[in-house]
């Protein structure tokens, strides 16, 4: 295996964001678990489909972008989180945990992991450390993802100033910080990932015994850009609370499909690759709105909610006010049929309840 696809396979934040941003897919979370690419799903199911993949510009800007906070002792980065009371005022530490791949000084994978067990370690044991970490990587011992996970977080604010250490959680994205009108599905993307790190931290702790000696926090911050340039701008004090129950429980999820896929087919170094893929396609999906911003399959999902009648087609939103009630059946009750559920029931009285009287 070639060092680019062995870190593929190895480093599994991609995997790990795929799964947060549709959890309830049960295709992504095993496309994520087996790294299956589910732009290889959606190819098999329609040749025709488009290869889609991240812009080279992106790219090359996140990649400036994430230079330009740690260069210099990460000296820009720890500016704008004193700024944002993340940090406090005489936090100046930094450290920088970026493989050579990555731009950094460390060797490789297995050397970031090193370093980022003996940091987390090194506090537990009373260093001092107040400021920031970036690209703290982490193996994750449990059967999650196969062959193994391992996981690089963007940035951890550390603060030792108080009895216990306290790490929080944070994600770097390039995209402008517009107040209110940042967009709602990047920031609940966001928030997911960070509430994953939280739990993943806190497995990881647990699998180390450093439990009882370092505090995960629950608030995490957004490093954004403002509009129009490559400064960063915080968003702090982000509840992270409902983003890791919901962590915790797919990690249960991630873990079983792991166990269940390492009996079937191996530990995915050498699965055959047809099998692998009919997995994927075989599995239930969950078409949301955030899947027309990630997955290959969204077009195909689409097209099956459309014929099975679910309001999804017409937005989130429309999905929840109908409550399982098909769009067939909201036609037949506005046309004077008797509702036959609790549920259609209740949409038509919430439907009365907001249509005007006609004369």
């Amino acid at each position: 295996m070639s060092g680019t696809n062995q870190r593929s396979t190895r480093e599994t934040r991609r995997r790990f964001e795929q799964w947060a941003r549709n959890p309830q897919c049960h295709a992504n979370v095993v496309s994520a678990v087996h790294n299956v690419k589910m732009g290889a799903v959606a190819r098999r199911e329609n040749p025709s489909a488009p290869r889609e993949g991240q812009s080279v510009f992106a790219l090359a800007r996140g990649r400036t972008f994430e230079d330009g906070l740690v260069r210099d002792g990460g000296e820009r980065l720890l500016d704008a989180l004193v700024r944002a009371d993340v940090i406090s005022e005489k936090s100046s530490d930094f450290v920088d945990h970026r493989t050579s791949a990555n731009g950094g000084s460390l060797l490789d994978l297995d050397d970031a992991v090193r370093h980022g067990h003996e940091f987390l370690a090194a506090l537990a044991e009373g260093r001092r450390f107040d400021g920031v970490v970036s690209s703290l990587t982490v193996r994750i011992p449990r059967g999650i993802m196969l062959p193994e996970a391992i996981l690089i977080i963007d940035v951890l604010a550390v603060q030792t100033s108080g009895s216990m250490p306290v790490i929080a959680v944070g994600e770097i994205k390039t995209y402008a910080d517009q107040g209110g009108h940042t967009g709602r599905h990047d920031l609940a993307s966001a928030r997911a990932q960070m509430g994953l790190y939280v739990h993943a931290l806190d497995v990881t702790l647990a699998g180390l015994g450093l439990s009882d000696r370092i505090h995960v926090s629950r608030t995490g911050f957004l490093v954004l850009t403002y509009p129009g340039s490559n400064q960063p701008s915080v968003r702090s004090g982000e509840d992270l609370t409902y983003q890791l129950a919901r962590a915790e429980r797919g990690f249960e999820l991630m873990e079983e499909s792991a166990h269940l896929l390492d009996g079937q087919y191996g530990s995915g170094e050498d699965d055959d690759p047809g099998s692998l893929l009919d997995l994927v396609s075989h599995a239930d999906t969950y078409f949301q709105d955030s899947c027309l911003t990630f997955c290959e399959r969204a077009e195909y999902c689409y097209d099956r909610a459309r014929e099975g009648g679910r309001g999804v087609v017409l937005g989130d939103d429309v999905e929840k006010f109908l409550n399982g009630v098909t769009l067939s059946r909201v036609d037949a009750l506005l046309s004077g049929d008797a509702p036959v559920t609790r549920a259609e029931a209740d949409l038509l009285a919430r439907l009365d309840d907001g249509l005007p009287e006609l004369p």
